[in-house]
């Protein structure tokens, strides 16, 4: 699980959830905002749709903050950078897939959030 400081907040989320402008990313649909806080914000959104069973859900989404926490671990804060409120939405193809590609998927959204910037 990622700090609840990378965390969106609800009201946050389902603002940003009803933004027009998305990006799809490997297995996810991608959210963004701009933020005025020197590192990116995150929420993941798996509702009953995306698997019946809790612990699947549970499953992925562990997975998929790990990842994050990794990739933003590495990744050192730089000024005069924008950063973003992000909210993924995994698509049910993900439930195959293993942790490696997962991360790999998260990899390409960070590539993507640095784009953003230039």
């Amino acid at each position: 699980m990622i700090a609840r400081k990378y965390r969106l907040k609800r009201w946050k989320v389902n603002k940003l959830i009803k933004r027009p402008e998305s990006k799809k990313i490997g297995l996810f649909i991608v959210k963004t905002f701009p933020n005025k806080t020197p590192y990116h914000k995150w929420a993941l959104t798996l509702s009953r749709k995306f698997a019946k069973k809790a612990v699947d859900r549970v499953r992925k989404r562990r997975q998929i903050y790990e990842s994050i926490r990794l990739i933003q671990k590495e990744k050192e804060e730089k000024e005069n950078v924008q950063y973003y409120d992000v909210a993924l939405i995994p698509l049910k193809q993900i439930l195959s897939k293993d942790y490696d590609t997962i991360h790999q998927n998260i990899l390409d959204i960070f590539t993507y959030l640095d784009k953003l910037n230039s």
